[in-house]
């Protein structure tokens, strides 16, 4: 059940301690090979150093096991609505860019579309008047065929006219005349040639334009199904940001009745802090009154004895003591310093009236020196905790407290040694991770531990 840690021993450990840390935030240009026993000007410069770079360090850090587990997921939350509402509008902007795109590129197939028919109907029309054509060339060739037949051969009917002429004059104008008309035929041939190949083109400009028609349609019906399916994933997109608003929205009013609880649990600190300051005023008031009547009192059996009078037993005080306190748990090192500091969610100055050390849920927790256990109880802030008076140490009334434990193994009024076992530590009241929130009292107020350290 005790457990005591010689004297030097734990300040072997502190000194420890303050070189590794020191030698880890500042690399190995300062780490040394072999470490040689330090004096004690050298233990208080390293703390010093290590209590500065800690603290430079760790007020950026957020004072997790300060803020109620209530208050941090809502937050979470918050945030986590607010990347996800963010991810949600994203995605919905370039839904709705995609849909714009493919609306104007289905209003472009649609419009090709459009002018295919029409080539199409022209090049049928022309198909249609092509045909036509060659239909009237071919019935005049095959008229002038049937005359030319029932006639005889051109040369036959040439030589009629020579008989048949009154003089050479009238026969050689009625061969010229016969001439012209075959001529006018023969260019009908080769028109009824031309309307023929032009025909064939045009049918085949047909069969083009009802492939392009075909290909656009195909395009057109495409690009149709990909818009609207770009608008269908558009509206489900819209109604994903509707309801990551409304998420929001839940989470902020969850974050805000957790912010009122959070100031409530922040005011209850501070009036339980204001109690126990104030129980520890009066003992340190007590103790200086009747360390005034002491001295009186040996100031009058002086004068009454004709001695010399004593010398004052009263010492400058100081929240200083060249580590008179040792470390409240084995194998630590600070994660919080003792100040003030700005609350990371509700953005209000508050104090953090101890140093937290890390420590597993079940670490054994020692008495930093000797004294009596004022008291030990249950807190909801501060959960499972004890409270030591050391009495006077350094002409100033010296209290301890140990805080979030899990359980304890001295009780109220019990005198303990320095090291002596006193619980476990754990994370009880408003703690959101386990460690050892270790208070010092200076006089009934509370004071940075790392001094008396």
């Amino acid at each position: 059940m005790v457990r005591c840690f010689p004297r030097g021993r734990t300040r072997q450990a502190r000194i420890t301690v303050a070189m590794t840390l020191t030698a880890s935030l500042l690399g190995a240009a300062f780490a040394s090979p072999s470490i040689a026993e330090p004096s004690t000007d050298d233990d208080n410069h390293l703390n010093h150093q290590k209590n500065r770079l800690e603290n430079r360090i760790e007020n950026r850090k957020l004072d997790v096991d300060e803020i109620s587990t209530r208050l941090v997921s809502a937050k979470r939350r918050v945030d986590a609505a607010a990347v996800d509402l963010g991810q949600a509008r994203t995605e919905l902007a370039g839904l709705r860019e995609q849909v714009r795109q493919a609306q104007i590129f289905d209003q472009q197939m649609q419009k090709a579309l459009g002018q295919a028919i029409l080539r199409l109907e022209d090049a049928r029309e022309d198909l249609t008047a092509g045909q036509q054509n060659v239909t009237e060339e071919r019935q005049a060739l095959t008229d002038y065929a049937v005359t030319s037949y029932q006639s005889g051969e051109t040369t036959a009917l040439n030589l009629d006219i020579a008989f048949q002429s009154a003089s050479p004059e009238e026969a050689l104008d009625q061969i010229q005349a016969a001439t012209t008309v075959v001529d006018k035929q023969t260019v009908a041939v080769q028109k009824l040639e031309a309307q023929q190949v032009l025909l064939q083109l045009t049918e085949q400009r047909v069969e083009e334009s009802k492939d392009e028609v075909k290909t656009r349609r195909t395009e057109a019906a495409e690009s149709l199904t990909t818009k609207q399916g770009l608008e269908q994933q558009a509206q489900i997109a819209t109604e994903q940001v509707a309801t990551r608003v409304q998420e929001l929205r839940t989470s902020k009013q969850e974050i805000q009745a957790a912010k009122k609880h959070e100031l409530e649990r922040l005011r209850t600190l501070q009036k339980e802090r204001d109690r126990v300051e104030e129980k520890l005023r009066k003992i340190a008031e007590a103790r200086e009154r009747r360390a005034q009547r002491r001295e009186r009192l040996a100031l009058l059996a002086a004068k009454r004895h004709h001695r010399p009078a004593p010398s004052s037993t009263t010492v400058s005080k100081s929240n200083t003591s060249d580590g008179f306190l040792d470390y409240p748990v084995s194998n630590t090192y600070i994660t919080s310093p003792y100040g003030m500091r700005m609350h990371p969610i509700l953005h209000v100055y508050k104090l953090h009236d101890g140093t937290d050390f890390r420590a597993d849920c079940g670490s054994p927790v020692y008495a930093a020196a000797p004294g009596r256990i004022l008291s030990e109880y249950y807190n909801a802030g501060y959960g499972n905790r004890i409270i030591i008076d050391h009495g006077y140490v350094h002409g100033v009334s010296l209290s301890t407290s140990y805080n979030h434990m899990t359980s304890f193994v001295a009780g109220p009024g019990q005198y303990v040694q320095r090291g002596q076992l006193l619980g476990y530590s754990g994370t009880t009241g408003y703690s959101t991770g386990c460690h050892m929130h270790f208070m010092v009292y200076v006089n009934g107020n509370t004071s940075d531990p790392v001094g008396w350290l």
